[in-house]
């Protein structure tokens, strides 16, 4: 199947929203899969380190003190495994007990943590691993040297680096509750799990490329991968702070061989076989030849397109606040928590003021991973209870800053809610502060990427959300992202109805009384 099919990705895009998700038939097999485990067979397992945490610096994301950086190796790369998807905190008696560091649709958690050691250093041998969060262990997946591979399936040099991470999808394990839709979350939840990553590994010393181009089942092989229910979906190299020399293609007349012992059919297989247009999507957006690995010509993007709909000027984000307090980043990451739909976000919010969201937003503008992010994401706001700002509609205009207004609204509580999926009664949104709004050209990221634009878009739209509520954290702010919107509705309050543009995630934030939505990043 053909990554350039366009009108696979055009048809999966406009129809999979979570409306349609819920006009879903039901499906007949729901099998639970196991929360933490994967049917595919290891080689033994490695044990990793249970000693305690240190400290890694404020939460805030720009924070450069890397405080993690003469760590040993592996100290460094636990650090960044527990850190991302471990398990961070148990509640007995809670609906949803397991607490691990980057949030997840209702706390399934799709997304799984290979990695690959360049050499010795790491591990003390070279192979290929999954990482277990409920032993906290890697499971091996591919003895001996695995670097050639992962350069034959990228088609770039990656000498110098220091290992790499490669986060996939167990899809089933989120598509059993919410069907074809299921491909959305699993992939904004792998882009939150991306952000995390960057995070934690610029603390601890590493720099990072992210790529989200490779020759799939190269990596599907050497990962041993059940290519019928997982997909790989990023890979993310980790280099020594300041050496990261720039990537460049390969020349391989073939690609070295690995190992020949192949991941077992799951019982999974049959059940996700349900979701057709998620498999036809999944299968679609695979790279199988080299020559695709290349970015095709495109226009560049127009960041400021759609303040033509506002006679207003733009109000430059000049103001920089200073923080109340400013948690440890690893505090914050513990003390996140995933959420409570029966009580949730019912707390009443309270006003934010104007110079701290700006001091906020002017933080997020400079962060040096948004300015990439920011050429395929347009970012919205609505604001409601912000003091010194009308309520209203903007555009956030990344690359100034600045906030362009759209729309005075009065009742933008009003419009929030009603654009919403999520029952009143469970999130407070005429009381809420702020909401982001994170859309993408659904059309260009096509003709750019082939149907693969789908899930690069997604990861995206996941990673600048998540350096929002990182941002959140370090303002002692609640950041809440959600799936649950009325498509149209919330497309046509941005204006963007007449558009290629699509929405394709939303972030609720503010501040409450109630402690445990302090850090609160659940899906």
């Amino acid at each position: 199947m053909s990554n350039r099919n366009l009108s696979i990705g055009r048809s999966f895009w406009l129809q999979t929203s979570y409306l349609r998700y819920q006009a879903v038939q039901e499906l007949k097999l729901r099998t639970e899969p196991e929360s933490f485990l994967t049917a595919s067979p290891h080689l033994g397992r490695l044990p990793l380190s249970m000693q305690p945490l240190r400290s890694l610096g404020p939460a805030e994301p720009l924070y450069q003190e890397r405080s993690g950086e003469h760590l040993s190796p592996l100290v460094k790369l636990t650090t960044l495994l527990h850190l991302t998807l471990g398990l961070i905190r148990y509640e007995y008696g809670s609906v949803r007990p397991f607490h691990r560091g980057a949030p997840s649709a209702r706390c399934l958690y799709s997304t799984e943590l290979f990695v690959l050691s360049a050499d010795r250093s790491w591990l003390g041998e070279e192979g290929a691993y999954r990482y277990d969060p409920l032993l906290h262990a890697l499971e091996r997946r591919q003895e001996g040297p695995v670097w050639d591979a992962l350069e034959d399936a990228l088609g770039l040099s990656l000498d110098g680096a220091e290992g790499a991470l490669v986060l996939g999808a167990d899809c089933w394990r989120i598509a059993r509750l919410y069907a074809d839709f299921a491909y959305n979350l699993a992939t904004l939840e792998a882009g939150h799990a991306i952000a995390q990553l960057n995070v934690l590994a610029s603390r601890l010393g590493y720099a990072t490329t992210v790529h989200e181009r490779f020759l799939d089942r190269q990596l599907i092989e050497l990962l041993r991968m059940n290519g019928n229910a997982q997909a790989p979906l990023a890979v993310v190299v980790l280099w020594p702070q300041g050496k990261a020399a720039p990537a460049v293609e390969t020349e391989r007349v073939a690609p070295q061989e690995i190992g020949t012992r192949s991941a077992v059919s799951t019982r999974f297989e049959q059940e996700i076989g349900q979701c057709a247009e998620l498999m036809s999507m999944m299968e679609a957006s695979r790279l199988h030849h080299r020559e695709e690995l290349l970015l095709t010509e495109e226009e560049a993007f127009d960041s400021v397109a759609a303040h033509e709909h506002s006679a207003d000027p733009c109000t430059e984000l000049t103001c920089s606040a200073q923080h109340g307090r400013m948690p440890d980043l690893v505090d914050a990451i513990k003390s996140r928590n995933s959420g409570n739909d029966s009580i949730g976000l019912a707390a009443t919010g309270r006003p934010i003021q104007f110079a701290e969201l700006a001091g906020l937003l002017r933080e997020l503008a400079a962060h040096p991973d948004v300015s990439e992010l920011a050429s395929e994401v347009g970012v919205y706001l609505v604001a409601h209870r912000v003091t010194g700002l009308q309520s209203g509609i903007y555009q956030f205009d990344l690359s100034r800053p600045a906030l362009c207004p759209l729309a005075v609204q009065a009742e933008a509580g009003r419009l929030i809610e009603r654009a919403s999926v999520v029952d009143g009664k469970f999130i407070n949104f005429r009381s809420l502060p702020v909401a982001f709004y994170f859309t993408v050209d659904a059309e260009r990221a096509l003709r750019r990427h082939g149907n693969r634009g789908f899930q690069i878009s997604q990861m995206k739209v996941g990673r600048i959300t998540h350096y929002l509520c990182l941002l959140a954290a370090a303002h002692g702010w609640f950041a809440r992202p959600l799936k649950s919107y009325r498509d149209a509705e919330a497309e046509a309050m941005l204006g963007l109805s007449e558009t290629t543009k699509m929405l394709a995630y939303q972030l609720v934030m503010g501040e409450n009384h109630t402690p445990y939505l302090e850090f609160d990043m659940g899906l």
